[in-house]
């Protein structure tokens, strides 16, 4: 019976009436908390402590995915109480009043990235449209407008294209200019169908885009002796990464869709990761955005 109860309320939740419903199911519970995250490198130590088991006795569950929006509509469904992103996504919720940062994981430092078949020149001085592939209602959004405004490009004729990094992943070659908006492990795979770099979160001066685990009010009010928990594995894990970091590659390799061991040490360069107190101008950066800090663990 309580199987059959819970596949009805999944039933609800994907036909869209569903949030309220789960909420209340999933807080009367007590026993699992769902978290959507995707293979981004500042989330690998939230994989590495799931392959070396570390979660087994916790009640966190991660549901891993690839498309950024996806932690939007799992969240506001009421599938999840948590996920992870960057302020960019939480500001792009309708439901963000319900929502806080819990701990702060990262900054990127290059890792997410603007990347064509054009170098930068090139494209200021092209006359042609340029396809711009991106994952809209995402920091894409946001970078893009900041890249835009930095180059002086709001005359140039753009085509803005919805899509997933699976479908930027398989992009063929072509001769036509284009700009992805990616983050790795994906952009290693685009460099080899002859893209590269002409801009990223180290060049970009008025985009600062910063990680965190996003949790629903309600559950961390409830389970915060839990969410301390899972931050302390989470820092447990980055010790391996620096004890160890071939290891650790080996354990979260099945999450990274093939990047090897060289581009994945390289992507956690490029990153910075944000331990103990979080540093005053990230805070400033979050309150100007007006995201609740209250509630940040150390």
């Amino acid at each position: 019976m309580k199987n059959i109860f819970i596949v009805a309320i999944i039933v609800l939740i994907f036909a869209g009436g569903g949030y309220g419903v789960w909420k209340t199911y999933a807080i009367q519970q007590h026993t699992e908390i769902r978290i959507s995250s995707n293979p981004w490198v500042g989330f690998t130590p939230f994989m590495y402590a799931q392959e070396k088991g570390w979660l087994e006795n916790t009640p966190f569950k991660f549901i891993w995915l690839v498309d950024l929006s996806d932690n939007a509509r799992l969240y506001e469904k009421g599938f999840t109480q948590a996920f992870t992103a960057t302020q960019y996504e939480y500001l792009h919720f309708k439901n963000k009043e319900t929502i806080v940062p819990a701990f702060l994981i990262d900054e990127s430092n290059g890792a997410d990235a603007l990347l064509s078949n054009r170098t930068l020149e090139q494209l200021c001085k092209s006359k042609e449209k340029v396809n711009i592939y991106l994952e809209e209602g995402s920091l894409h959004d946001d970078m893009l407008a900041a890249f835009i405004r930095e180059c002086h490009m709001e005359e140039m004729n753009f085509q803005l294209i919805d899509s997933s990094q699976k479908g930027m992943s398989a992009l063929k070659e072509t001769t036509n200019p284009l700009v992805v908006m990616t983050y790795e492990p994906y952009t290693s795979l685009l460099k080899t169908k002859g893209l590269h770099v002409i801009s990223s979160t180290a060049t970009l001066k008025t985009f600062h885009a910063v990680d965190a685990l996003f949790v629903d009010k309600i559950s961390l009010m409830q389970h915060k002796d839990d969410y301390q928990n899972l931050k302390n594995i989470f820092e447990r894990a980055k010790v391996d990464l620096r004890k160890n970091p071939k290891e650790y590659y080996k354990t979260v390799q099945g999450y990274l869709e093939n990047e090897n061991y060289e581009d994945f040490i390289a992507s956690t360069h490029q990153i910075k990761w944000l331990e103990g107190a979080a540093p005053a101008p990230i805070i400033r950066t979050l309150k100007s955005q007006k995201i609740n800090t209250d509630a940040l663990m150390q």
